[in-house]
């Protein structure tokens, strides 16, 4: 009894997942017109996308790992007990994302100007 109602709960979730798409999809197709881009009746000439520079990119790669280099840390002596092997961790891996800024550094990458 209990293995039927699972079952049919099992198929009632499918179905919905599998049919929810297809409905929304045949709903969508009525409002293409409104999706579109439209300005003063005529449709765009260029492609409204900017070029983006790559050294934004690269800056928030650094920023995000810095980030987590920190969050990291600082969530250590929380987690674990103050020990050698925990010292010795830590040493090793800010001296790991040390060595990393300073190969970026070197390599020039951190020059805005260039």
């Amino acid at each position: 009894m209990m293995l039927n109602m699972y079952l049919l709960i099992l198929f009632m979730m499918v179905s919905i997942m599998l049919f929810t798409p297809i409905l929304m999809s045949m709903l969508m197709k009525k409002w293409m017109d409104k999706t579109s881009s439209f300005e003063c009746g005529m449709n765009l000439c260029m492609n409204p996308r900017k070029p983006f520079s790559l050294r934004f990119f690269l800056l928030m790669i650094l920023f995000i790992v810095f980030d987590l280099e920190i969050a990291l840390i600082l969530a250590m002596p929380a987690i674990y007990s103050w020990s050698v092997k925990m010292s010795m961790f830590l040493t090793l891996f800010i001296t790991i994302l040390f060595t990393g800024l300073m190969y970026e550094w070197t390599e020039g990458s951190l020059n805005w100007k260039s």
